[in-house]
């Protein structure tokens, strides 16, 4: 009876704690504001793109935006921002490779790549996809308050780090689309990179995020 009692005081603070942690929720000091990143941003003009009601209730994002981007040597950019200010119990980020066959295109490759934002190099994921006679290079990554993450369980970790140190679990996922027709994987992701270097500042301004 009296390991019983020993064994049923360590559990409750540690049942407590467990529960804490999953829904407690630390909100970030300044919101988001996706919407207010201009339509064009240097040699880019952009052109919004609807989400859908399913797609807004499977996501569970805070704030989401969804923008096809060209420029003046007609090269095509697909901007995908999903923010979430908290990643507890029924908002934590999906992953891409887990989504994208969902809409009908195959994942014919995915490995980490360098990936120069020009203010610094980070890794991304670097993901080929295809559908019918159409293939595309898709990049993404997420940023937390931590810094940038290409690993799913990194963010996971980052996620559970963040909850024990009673900080906010903000993160975002950012992913960049570029079509392959007539280019090959490394020149489209020079074309990601061209085109994230130019978008970071604005980006920067829409996200609450001082290490981004």
């Amino acid at each position: 009876m009296k390991k019983f009692v020993i064994l049923l005081a360590l559990l409750i603070p540690f049942g407590l704690l467990a529960i804490t942690l999953r829904y407690m929720v630390v909100e970030p000091k300044q919101p988001s504001s996706l919407a207010s990143m201009p339509l064009q941003i240097g040699d880019w003009k952009g052109q919004d793109v609807p989400v859908s009601q399913a797609t807004a209730s499977v996501l569970q994002a805070s704030e989401v935006l969804l923008r096809d981007f060209v420029n003046a040597d007609g090269e095509y950019v697909g901007l995908f921002i999903a923010y979430f200010r908290d990643q507890k119990y029924g908002s934590q980020i999906h992953s891409p490779r887990h989504c994208v066959p969902g809409g009908g295109w195959v994942v014919e490759g995915l490995e980490r790549v360098p990936f120069d934002l020009g203010v610094r190099q980070i890794t991304v994921n670097r993901m080929t996809i295809a559908h019918k006679a159409e293939v595309n290079q898709m990049f993404y990554w997420f940023h937390t308050r931590s810094g940038d993450l290409a690993s799913e369980y990194a963010l996971k970790f980052d996620l559970v780090r963040n909850s024990l140190l009673f900080s906010p679990t903000d993160a975002v996922i950012i992913r960049l689309t570029v079509s392959q027709r007539g280019k090959t994987p490394a020149e489209c992701q020079k074309v990601a990179e061209r085109f994230m270097q130019d978008i970071l500042g604005d980006v920067r301004k829409s996200l609450p995020f001082a290490t981004l």
